[in-house]
């Protein structure tokens, strides 16, 4: 197994590129790395995240693709999977998504273990690199907060539900599918985000009282993709002509993270849809 810190020499004979950088890195890498695999080298893409592109705020997806070309498919990846219980072998099912529906057949074959169930789908606006994996971030912040609060099942319940239906709002508003969302790569990865992870411990610091700043302070310089995702979604949203209205969840986190609301506030309830 060859190991490398230079790109052209670990690419450059490759049957398979996997893209797995920041969000931040992967315009930079792509153009990068596209320069030497040869042509028809899937690209399988982890990364997860919006960018500002020249033609506005994109899934990291699709400014990929357009650097790799067509002669290289791009396949993003999604779904609900902790890394920890993968390791352990407990069972998943993610989704490959590129427009090439027998490309993702194939290297979702190639990736299929007993505990590892890989799907596929064509929608690559929707999954994987796309708009559900970006956006649930914010959304697990939120649901934290309210396990941080102590909120009872109901509230979280039903703010679960919203989050789900904003997400929804936003990948149809976008061009996506909204049964992209409803399965494995929407509803299910925002479940285990969720459940456990930074972005939900950040929350639950929010809940407890802390403001923004103590709650970062207090995750030790640990990386809270949802506060990076959030100013870009609302951009997004702002130009798919969503507001305050369509997306209530979504600008209450902002305004937790602002100053302008308290995470502790009961009012959270009155923002779900009626």
């Amino acid at each position: 197994m060859l190991t490398s810190t230079e790109i052209e020499e670990t690419v450059r004979d490759a049957d398979l590129v996997v893209l797995a950088v920041t969000s931040e890195g992967a315009e930079w890498v792509s153009e990068e790395t596209a320069k030497h695999p040869p042509e028809g080298v899937p690209v399988l893409v982890l990364t997860k995240g919006l960018i500002e592109h020249e033609d506005g705020i994109l899934p990291v997806a699709l400014p990929v693709q357009e650097i790799f070309g067509r002669d290289r498919p791009v396949v993003g990846v999604g779904g609900p999977v902790k890394a920890s219980d993968l390791i352990r072998g407990f069972p998943t099912q993610t989704v490959f998504a590129t427009e090439s529906r027998d490309q993702a057949r194939k290297l979702s074959a190639a990736f299929s273990t007993p505990y590892y169930f890989p799907g596929t789908t064509d929608d690559l606006l929707g999954l994987g690199l796309g708009l559900c994996a970006a956006l649930k971030n914010c959304y697990a912040i939120a649901f934290g907060s309210l396990t941080g609060n102590d909120a009872r099942p109901n509230l979280r319940a039903l703010t679960f539900g919203t989050a789900l239906g904003e997400i929804c709002t936003t990948v149809t508003a976008a061009g996506g599918r909204p049964e992209t969302v409803a399965g494995a790569a929407g509803a299910g990865d925002l479940y285990v985000t969720c459940l456990s992870g930074r972005n939900g411990d950040f929350g639950c610091l929010l809940g407890e009282g802390n403001s923004p700043n103590e709650a970062r302070e207090k995750m030790s310089g640990s990386t809270v993709e949802g506060l990076g995702t959030l100013p870009p979604a609302l951009a997004l949203a702002r130009s798919l002509g969503l507001d305050e209205e369509d997306l209530p969840l979504l600008h209450h986190l902002d305004g937790v993270l602002q100053g302008r609301r308290k995470a502790r506030d009961s009012a959270l309830a009155d923002l779900m849809p009626q």
